[in-house]
């Protein structure tokens, strides 16, 4: 199994350069396409569907945690029952969302929404937001055997499932978009590749890779642990999303559509900085719960949050640095001609204050998933469900004075008291992992770091503004500076052998 992590690892970041390169190539083509306001009417949209996907109530990762557990302890029937009730518990989750997401689309949101976007853009929201409310309901009880592969450890196969759906899903959308059709054809298409995509796993779960579904009278016991966990799964969800959409929904309400495409432009820069981190983590609950369930600690877990935060924190940091020098200029050119001066500075300013803090909770996120494992994530739940409350008020006058900056300083100032404090002090005291440890190797990979400012600075002194060729000549002049800095003086004995063991590899392929 430690290909198939190495291998869902190598491939979750095959998606994540491929959802980078669909930013790129997308977001003018949508711009361009839709026009600023209808862009900004699609982003509410997908904002009002990651509400409603909190509906799942953080049943995805129980069933792989518990599914695992049972397969660990040799409990199959146990484990092929539990399958069975998620599948019967989903079904009723995506009536339930379909009936909460359709009176959403034609009762509440014209009302939130009234007062700052045109009544062409109310009805534009309503289709998009109904076709992709069928989309949710349908792929609630389908999501079921994609969880059931991850359980597998089918890490792979999950992988280029996902990737061979982003490319259907963006291929289909730019094909309708060039025959004139607009954003409720792209919700159509998305819709309609997200369907067929699991269904597919189904097929592969249920027939290719045999697993079993039972189903039968309701385990009273296993039925009360599993609510037990996912109540605070579904909690740490619905802070996320707190976190993630509340801000398009207040500048929405507050500011209009167009401070709403402006703040979607800075974000969209935060969630591929996000999936860069969770394509490592991503792959080790099962690793986790069954590390657990053969009676580790927390204390045990240490060597693993602090390996996997290493490599983290200095891919993480990369990013981070190419960002920060190439960022505005990237931005830039990814809107030309539909963005003015200082709404490129605004997204700019709004990716810079999200990311810079968040390195640290993205490089610790194997800490999440190992509470998680533990059935220890409780407090995190708790915790951030009240700071998530209080950037909602604390965001609305930042929202009024700022717009989509003062958004951003609402969310960062939250994840100052929830990740740094709140969180440290709990992996730390109560979890027992080596939190002193990590920050000591943060602060010494930081201060290592400093020195690449100067080529950074040196790039743009050198090569001031330009377009796209420049622009990728000096991100490729700052990597090649950067890798045999980072090699030299970064990168420890085990990060060089993982390094050198992928290069072997394919060495070995091509002979």
């Amino acid at each position: 199994m430690l290909n198939q992590k190495r291998a869902g690892t190598l491939l979750s970041y095959v998606q994540l350069m491929l959802n980078v390169l669909i930013g790129i190539i997308y977001t003018p083509i949508l711009l361009r396409y839709l026009g600023s306001s209808e862009y900004g009417v699609y982003s509410v949209a997908t904002a009002v569907i990651s509400f409603l996907t909190m509906l799942d109530l953080g049943f995805g990762q129980t069933l792989v945690r518990f599914y695992v557990k049972y397969r660990a302890e040799d409990r199959q029937q146990k484990a092929d029952a539990c399958a069975g009730a998620f599948l019967v518990m989903y079904l009723l989750l995506g009536a339930a969302a379909l009936a909460i997401g359709l009176s959403l689309a034609n009762r509440f949101l014209p009302l939130m929404f009234g007062r700052k976007f045109t009544p062409v853009e109310l009805d534009t929201l309503r289709r998009v937001l109904s076709v992709l409310v069928v989309n949710l309901a349908c792929s609630f009880p389908l999501s079921v055997f994609s969880s059931l592969i991850t359980a597998h450890e089918r890490f792979a196969f999950a992988k280029l499932a996902n990737i061979a759906s982003t490319l259907l899903t963006y291929g289909g959308i730019l094909l309708v978009l060039v025959q004139g059709y607009r954003s409720v054809a792209m919700a159509v298409v998305t819709t309609a590749v997200s369907i067929a995509v699991k269904v597919f796993l189904a097929w592969y779960c249920l027939c290719r890779m045999r697993v079993r579904i039972t189903f039968g009278r309701p385990d009273k016991p296993m039925l009360k642990s599993i609510f037990s966990f996912s109540f605070f799964i579904f909690l740490n969800i619905l802070i996320d999303q707190l976190y993630a959409s509340t801000d398009k929904f207040l500048l929405g309400a507050l500011c209009g559509s167009a401070a709403v495409t402006v703040y979607t432009v800075g974000v969209q820069f935060n969630g591929s900085f996000q999936q860069l981190s969770t394509a490592v983590s991503g792959v080790f609950l099962p690793h986790v719960t069954k590390m657990y369930a053969g009676g580790a600690k927390g204390p045990d877990f240490s060597p693993l949050f602090l390996r996997i935060g290493r490599l983290q924190f200095v891919l993480l940091s990369f990013v981070l640095c190419g960002f920060l020098s190439f960022g505005r200029q990237f931005i830039g050119l990814l809107t030309a001609g539909t963005h003015s001066p200082e709404e490129i500075t605004a997204a700019f300013a709004i990716a810079a204050i999200i990311m810079v803090p968040g390195i640290v909770p993205l490089s610790q996120n194997v800490g999440m998933t190992i509470t998680q494992a533990m059935n220890r994530h409780r407090f995190r739940s708790l915790s951030y469900l009240v700071l998530a409350i209080l950037n909602v008020f604390i965001s609305i006058p930042l929202c009024m004075r700022w717009q989509g900056v003062g958004a951003a300083i609402g969310t960062t100032l939250a994840l100052f008291a929830g990740q740094y404090a709140m969180m440290n002090w709990y992996y730390w005291k109560k979890i027992g992992l080596d939190i002193p440890g990590w920050w000591r190797m943060a602060g010494s990979l930081t201060l290592r770091m400093a020195p690449m400012a100067l080529p950074a600075l040196l790039l743009n002194r050198l090569l001031p503004g330009g377009g796209w060729l420049r622009l990728l000549l000096k991100i490729a002049l700052f990597t090649l500076v950067y890798l045999p800095y980072a090699w030299k003086f970064l990168l420890d004995d085990y990060e060089k052998g993982l390094f050198r063991s992928i290069l072997k590899r394919f060495k070995r392929k091509e002979a």
